[in-house]
């Protein structure tokens, strides 16, 4: 992978182009991280210049990238194995320039190492996500790595992590290997419907009674109580009349023949 950057600090070094790209020497089986530059608009280019320092020709130095800081410096990163005795795993490295790439610092490990070829199994390799972009005084940088096992598939897992590099040092912070969860089903909440008691008021019949005047008698509502509460009078039945003694007929005289 190759990356080109152009100078827009505004000072000397404007314009400048800058490319960067881990590249395979003639008769090696590994890579470097090489840096050139031109200052003419890209009519010429300077001679390749190594920026990995370690000077060990059977030592992978791979997937580098740059950026162009504001104020004109460069900052560079790779993946490097050079610690490893395996020649396989690796660690982020860093590297900056303040006189337009002619000298570079001296490399600084700024992650713990990590197994490149556990990130995905069907390809045995991570993935190039690596970037970095600079301010005047540092450099963000992304990339992936494996620092995080699996235990559900007997093998570290990629994700992507950040770092802050500068080159006034300091902490530099460096993700701490961590097991990836199992997934545990976890219940969900259903809102279920609880009725909540209403109090209802139970009607209750207050008689009122009302005195209605007969001829014969006088008739008393009997209140009764009913569920809509209301008083139904009942009237009392009337007593039944004694019957009166027949009249006995008065005798009539019987008047004399006539003549």
């Amino acid at each position: 992978m190759l990356f080109l950057a152009i100078d827009r600090s505004g000072g000397p070094t404007n314009n400048n182009i800058y490319m960067l790209a881990s590249v395979m020497p003639s008769g090696r089986s590994t890579t470097d991280v090489m840096f050139v530059r031109s200052t003419d608009g890209g009519l010429t280019f300077s001679t390749p210049h190594r920026i990995n320092d370690d000077g060990l020709t059977n030592k992978w130095h791979w997937f580098g990238t740059f950026s162009v800081a504001p104020n004109g410096r460069l900052d560079a990163v790779w993946y490097d194995s050079r610690n490893a005795a395996n020649n396989t795993d690796s660690q982020l490295f860093y590297s900056w320039s303040t006189d337009a790439g002619v000298t570079w610092s001296p490399n600084v490990a700024v992650s713990n190492a990590f197994i490149p070829s556990e990130g995905y199994p069907n390809q045995n390799k991570i993935g190039d996500y690596i970037t970095i972009v600079s301010d005047n005084t540092g450099g963000n940088v992304a990339y992936s790595a494996t620092f995080n096992f699996n235990p559900s598939r007997n093998q570290h897992e990629e994700d992507i992590y950040y770092v802050r590099v500068s080159p006034s040092g300091g902490s530099t912070p460096t993700p701490t290997p961590t097991a990836s969860p199992t997934p545990t089903l976890t219940p969900t909440a259903t809102a279920t419907f609880t009725p909540t008691a209403t109090a209802t008021a139970t009607p209750t019949a207050t008689p009122t009674a009302t005195a209605t005047a007969t001829p014969s008698s006088t008739v008393t509502a009997t209140p009764t109580a009913t569920s809509t509460a209301t008083a139904t009078a009942t009237a009392t039945p009337r007593p039944t009349p004694t019957p009166r003694a027949q009249a006995t007929p008065r005798a009539r005289p019987t008047p004399p023949p006539r003549p």
